[in-house]
């Protein structure tokens, strides 16, 4: 049996429970999708199931069916738009209570999968949903080097879900969606930017967070972090000196500003030089202190990948504070791989398997610099970086970016260098000072960044947060969010809030009150720092 027929039997036997209950109208709504002239009509889409399902639903390989869901028509379906493209579709639609709203979800990493947890979510809160694998099953690692397949990972998967859902959901309710959001984070964040680049009537609202925008450089300097940690012995950073590292910077950094939170609110404010803890005596007990090749080494990650060549950035550096901080989730430098005995997968399976297609490559001699001309070469379509979004903006589009400032992921200050671009590109066109441009951009995009977040969540900070309702408020009513309140969990509980500011606006507490209140903070102004260099201003 061919692999794709093996999928959709597997996912077509995935339903946790049955509909029982359901209106049998809902019930002959849903299933009528598979045989409806509207639908089969779609150029290069395939309804695979039309199935009604409620209460629970067992994603293929989950250990626990989500529970709780309400009654909704699970719709899948295959896309072919090459002949070697294999794109599979989810779409879950209320069959009561839908919001009149579409809300596609993005993926993580290197894709593979549909996203049940974000269509779960979305449901509940009564959205139409719709998710994708962008082409192929996590797996397998095959279609790496397939130029087809990387352009359905790279633009096509996510064009083409929203367009067929958009049509699942005009069938099925005899309506047009009165409001189309995206919501994803990594890769997820990634895909949102190629939807405001590319296709920017598919979406009114895109909510990008950690966006891995510019895939090429990141996965490279994944592997450049490798070798920096790992290709001389002395450089090793095992994770005592990473908590030393973190220990430091917070004393260093947070003393200055009055501060004890055990997280930096403001990282672009913090001056610590790792050369403060090189040892300074012989037999000094190696946990208190760095050896000068470590804190060599830690100074370049904080500076981020440099061409050899040209000597120009190729991927700006992580921030202090985000070596080894607290909490649960992608938190940490550990976490992220490099210093361990192989680079973040992502990584290592994109230039090894698609850009050099050696399954053996020894990640310690790739040269960053060539590395990142053959993948660019090679697959420049899965970068969005344009800074040009103005047909986005000027139908009334809001994109909404948000990025935890300990991610050791994806560096915040990309976010930070895109966001600056866009309004520099506002600057350019439109003849205004910086300060003009700012307010002009802030009408169509926004920047969150979030103290003590690792990647897209968990950390010591205020992780918690509902960005969705606030993309929906703003798009639905005109009122852009001046902030969002976030939230700090422990054992199912709030320990503190937080405000989250637009950048470059930053939390500042008023002096009186409880510091874990976020009524006694308020978002003040601080300098726009950023590279204009890194993104070209369009």
């Amino acid at each position: 049996m061919h692999r794709s027929l093996t999928l959709v039997v597997i996912v077509g036997l995935a339903i946790a429970a049955t509909a029982a209950g359901v209106p049998q109208a809902a019930v002959d709504a849903c299933s009528s999708l598979m045989s409806n002239a509207a639908l089969r009509a779609l150029p290069n889409t395939t309804l695979t199931t039309a199935t009604t399902v409620s209460g629970a639903f067992a994603a293929p390989g989950a250990a626990q069916p989500v529970q709780g869901l309400p009654s909704f028509c699970r719709v899948t379906a295959t896309l072919k738009p090459s002949q070697v493209s294999d794109v599979k579709v989810e779409i879950w639609l209320p069959t009561s209570g839908w919001n009149q709203k579409l809300q596609g979800v993005g993926n993580g990493g290197l894709a593979g999968t549909i996203t049940y947890g974000a269509l779960a979510t979305a449901v509940k809160n009564g959205y139409a949903s719709v998710s994708t694998d962008t082409g192929h099953v996590a797996s397998d690692t095959t279609w790496l080097a397939d130029t087809e397949k990387e352009k359905d990972y790279g633009y096509r998967a996510i064009h083409g879900m929203t367009v067929t859902a958009k049509a699942v959901v005009q069938q099925f309710y005899n309506a047009t969606p009165k409001r189309n959001y995206f919501n994803g984070c990594s890769t997820g964040g990634g895909q949102a930017f190629g939807e405001s680049q590319l296709y920017p009537e598919d979406y009114d609202g895109l909510l990008a967070g950690a966006p891995q925008d510019f895939p090429t450089n990141l996965r490279a300097a994944g592997i450049w972090e490798f070798q920096i940690v790992n290709n001389e012995p002395a450089n090793k950073l095992p994770k005592p000196a990473l908590a030393l590292l973190t220990a430091a910077v917070l004393r260093k950094c947070e003393a200055q500003f009055g501060i004890d939170d055990g997280f930096l609110n403001d990282p672009q404010a913090c001056r610590f030089d790792p050369a403060d803890l090189i040892c300074k005596e012989a037999g000094q007990d190696p946990s208190t202190c760095l050896t000068p090749a470590q804190a060599s080494a830690v100074k370049q990650i904080y500076e981020g990948a440099i061409s050899a060549h040209t000597k120009k950035q190729i991927w700006p550096g992580l921030v202090r504070g985000s070596e080894a901080p607290t909490g649960n989730g992608l938190v940490g430098w550990e976490a992220a791989s490099f210093p361990g005995a192989t680079p973040f997968a992502p990584s290592a399976q994109f230039y090894s398997l698609a850009v050099f297609q050696d399954a053996n490559l020894d990640f310690h001699t790739v040269d960053i610099d060539n590395a990142v001309q053959m993948a660019v070469k090679k697959f420049p379509f899965i970068n969005h970086i344009s800074t040009d979004i103005d047909p986005f903006m000027r139908r009334g589009g809001k994109l909404l970016i948000y990025h935890g400032w300990a991610d050791p992921a994806v560096s915040p200050l990309n976010s930070v260098n895109y966001y600056g671009s866009l309004v520099a590109a506002v600057q350019r066109k439109r003849h205004l000072d910086s300060a003009a441009a700012l307010k002009e951009a802030q009408k169509s995009t926004l920047l969150f960044m979030v103290p003590g977040m690792g990647h897209c969540a968990g950390g010591p900070g205020p992780s918690n947060f509902d960005a969705m309702t606030a993309l929906d408020q703003w798009v639905d009513q005109g009122v852009a969010p001046t902030q969002i309140t976030a939230s700090h969990q422990a054992g199912g509980a709030a320990t503190f809030t937080r405000p989250l500011c637009p950048y470059p606006q930053v939390a500042e507490y008023n002096g009186s009150g409880s510091r874990t209140d976020a009524s006694n903070w308020t978002c003040k102004a601080r300098p726009f720092v950023f590279d204009a260099s890194f993104y070209k201003v369009q």
